[in-house]
């Protein structure tokens, strides 16, 4: 069994910003009602998606998993999703990283969206597990994700095409993705990066975030757990500007040169999703041109060179992953979010992965 190496610790990631904000340990009145908070939500958010599972039939077009550890992380189960009648040749791989504030949640919940880009897109997906807040803080859950993506590339049982690999999450999910890329490990192996309303910037302030989004906005979904759920996952003494844990931080030069950032028009972290979004394509894509996107009504955006940002109109945070109540409303919400991970597979396989032309 291989042994456990912090590899965030081996990181040479570079930040674009000099001046560190360190967190401090919140007063003891504070640090007692966040521990009660975080365990108190880990349990309700358990019950629920246990009960979600249990009522929930399984849809017969969705893909069963292959379940698996690898030795880096034993305790890790990790969910393949290999597309059918896909044969001897090597397909391009996507690793999922879920969602759910660094402390709740598993893989099982981006079955959907999984099963979705390999049926449709011939590709091996895998979602990835991660050790969880408050027991395990930063950085395990960066390497975590950053030792298994590595032995996901090294396995022999899965036909890899490793010249087309991305990396992408939900949430904090996508604020994991989103460092583990820079990890000394993996880095320049992973050629896109897919974000959906990542969490990019963990150094601003909850009420910083909340002023800049719309009037006509709802009260923020993230409004109420923010605060505790990020402080259970950063410990004291941790500059909150280091890229790996806030990636919008990040030298562009230390990224992929493909990224594909989706951010909801309501949710808090829109900002800085776009920012991010803007930063590299800043960078890698400066002297291409511009096109804005009008997709829909309600889907807003642009492409630069290999960067491509997205804006959710009139959705929040987690839309892609909370149920609506009424047939109606949930056929919608579906609908849409398939539209949108059709988006990120056509990105992927007609502009990322795209064979070269002869010239």
């Amino acid at each position: 069994m291989q042994t456990e190496v912090p590899l965030s610790t081996r990181s040479t990631s570079t930040t674009l910003c000099s001046q560190p904000i360190v967190s401090k340990a919140p007063p003891s009145h504070l640090r007692a009602a966040y521990f009660v908070s975080v365990w108190f939500y880990k349990g309700i958010i358990r019950l629920g998606l246990n009960a979600r599972r249990l009522f929930t039939r399984h849809p017969k077009d969705q893909l069963r998993p292959e379940i698996k550890t690898y030795d880096v992380r034993p305790g890790l189960k990790n969910r393949i999703f290999r597309p059918q009648n896909s044969g001897s040749e090597a397909l391009p791989l996507y690793l999922d990283v879920h969602g759910g504030g660094w402390a709740v949640a598993d893989p099982q919940e981006d079955d959907d969206f999984c099963s979705f880009l390999a049926q449709n897109f011939n590709m091996i997906v895998v979602s990835v597990n991660y050790h969880k807040a408050p027991v395990h803080k930063f950085p395990r859950a960066v390497d975590d994700i950053a030792a298994i993506a590595k032995a996901v590339l090294s396995d022999s049982s899965l036909n890899i095409d490793k010249g087309k690999v991305a990396l992408g999450g939900f949430s904090a999910g996508g604020n994991l993705a989103f460092a583990a890329v820079q990890v000394e490990s993996i880095r320049g192996q992973i050629g896109a990066l897919v974000g959906f309303y990542p969490a990019l910037d963990l150094s601003e302030t909850l009420q910083d975030k909340l002023i800049r989004r719309p009037k006509e906005a709802p009260r923020d979904l993230l409004a109420s757990s923010a605060t505790f759920l990020a402080s259970s996952y950063i410990p004291e003494g941790i500059d909150l500007r280091n890229p790996l844990v806030s990636p919008k931080f990040a030298s562009p030069k230390d990224m992929p040169t493909n990224a594909y950032i989706i951010g909801a028009e309501y949710d808090m972290l829109c900002t800085e999703a776009r920012e991010m979004a803007e930063s590299l394509a800043n960078y890698s894509a400066m002297n291409a041109d511009r096109t804005n996107l009008e997709i829909s009504t309600d889907v807003m955006g642009w492409r630069q060179g290999g960067i491509r940002w997205e804006c959710a109109k009139g959705k929040e945070h987690a839309f892609t992953h909370i149920t609506r109540w009424t047939r109606k409303n949930e056929k919608r919400r579906v609908k849409y979010c398939q539209d949108m991970y059709f988006r990120v597979g056509i990105w992927l396989s007609n502009e990322v992965w795209a064979e070269p032309r002869a010239s």
